[in-house]
């Protein structure tokens, strides 16, 4: 089997996140946060060493400022919906600016908001140069500004940093969506000038699927309102969600096993990255020249040298494409990717495209292997 749907959820698994997804079901816990006793005390302990785990990754001197979710779309909609909220007690309608290159976990949100009246939306294209005019940036500049690390169809990047730092000069709060970024690269608060990092425990950090993470900035000057409501396990007798971080933005029972698996796979990215970062890119630059030098296939923005890698062929359907490689057990995905304003950017927004990610799990050997059935296709 060669696995290239990385993007979607990793695998193969470190052995580290691998052995704490069997101990955490196999030994009794309790709920964190709403009792006193043993069993309640040592989940407690993962969640939190989970949150130092997170807080190292993305640069924080803060757990208490990584927000516990149920993955990365629910940090976004916990992030843009309720710094929306906080931004509208001062601005009635905060301009709000993304790119096309957003996943729907942001553009949904945010055409909720501009539908209902609560904020105004710019939605922007990048130019040659990879990043966006100014006067369309800041003209006039946004109060909220969100934009992804990486692409999830073509590992397109932004200089990041560059951007947050304009439009901060204004005041701006700067959400960025990591959940392709981390685990493949320097994304943290200080590499990315972001306010807030949303991420996906089952992605580029090895998890499971079920844990995310919202991670807000010490210097951010916004802190979103709580769009959850519950039970959060102190202040029970207040009407409203508490006011500090995390328990403002955590309501209901957090899933520990997924938030135990996704800290040791934070803690194999810490410690691994730069490998990891390295044999990501190698295996995406072999694939890349071994489909450009295949006739019948289209390789968009090649140029890009990590994250996936999206093609088409010029005469078969991505459904064909995929369902050939998976009769030779190489998985990938095909169609649309959650991201409909990339592809129409990009002119696939007709037929979708063949999205390949490789993992840091996969070789050389196996690229090479791919590219010859796709030759042979």
């Amino acid at each position: 089997m060669i696995y290239l749907d990385n993007a979607a959820t990793s695998f193969p698994k470190p052995f580290s996140v691998r052995k704490a997804a069997r101990e955490i079901v196999e030994i009794p816990l309790g709920n964190p946060g709403r009792s006193g006793h043993a069993l309640s005390l040592k989940s407690a302990d993962i969640v939190f060493e989970a949150r130092e785990a997170i807080a190292r990754l993305v640069g924080s001197r803060r757990p208490e400022n990584v927000v516990l979710t149920s993955g990365a779309t629910a940090a976004l909609n916990i992030a843009i919906l309720g710094t929306v909220a906080a931004l509208r007690k001062r601005i009635p309608r905060p301009l709000v600016v993304t790119s096309v290159f957003e996943h729907n976990s942001v553009l949904r949100p945010l055409y909720f908001l501009e539908n209902a009246g609560l904020c105004a939306l710019k939605i922007l294209s990048p130019d040659r140069s990879g990043s966006f005019p100014l006067r369309e940036l800041l003209s006039p500049p946004p109060d909220l500004f969100v934009l992804t690390c990486r692409s999830n169809l073509t590992g397109r990047t932004f200089p990041l940093k560059e951007l947050s730092h304009m439009v901060k000069r204004y005041g701006a709060t700067v959400i960025s969506d990591a959940a392709q970024g981390l685990g493949d690269g320097d994304f943290t608060f200080s590499s990315t000038g972001a306010d807030m990092l949303c991420g996906a425990g089952h992605k580029g950090l090895f998890g499971l699927m079920g844990a995310g993470f919202l991670a807000v900035s010490e210097h951010s000057a916004v802190l979103p309102e709580a769009i959850f409501s519950g039970g959060s396990g102190a202040d029970s007798f207040h009407s409203f969600m508490p006011e500090i971080l995390p328990e403002r933005l955590e309501a209901g029972t957090l899933p520990v096993p997924a938030i135990a698996a996704m800290a040791k796979g934070a803690e194999f990215v810490f410690k691994e990255g730069k490998e990891i970062h390295r044999i990501k890119k190698q295996n995406k630059k072999r694939l890349t020249e071994g489909i450009l030098s295949l006739k019948n296939y289209i390789v968009y923005e090649p140029e890009f040298d990590s994250g996936p890698l999206l093609i088409n062929h010029r005469t078969l359907s991505p459904e064909e494409i995929a369902k050939r490689l998976s009769q030779n057990d190489v998985y990938v995905r095909q169609g649309f990717h959650c991201a409909p304003l990339a592809h129409r950017f990009l002119g696939t927004e007709n037929q979708g495209a063949v999205r390949l990610s490789p993992g840091p799990f996969n070789t050389v050997r196996e690229m090479d292997q791919v590219v010859g059935l796709l030759a042979d296709i």
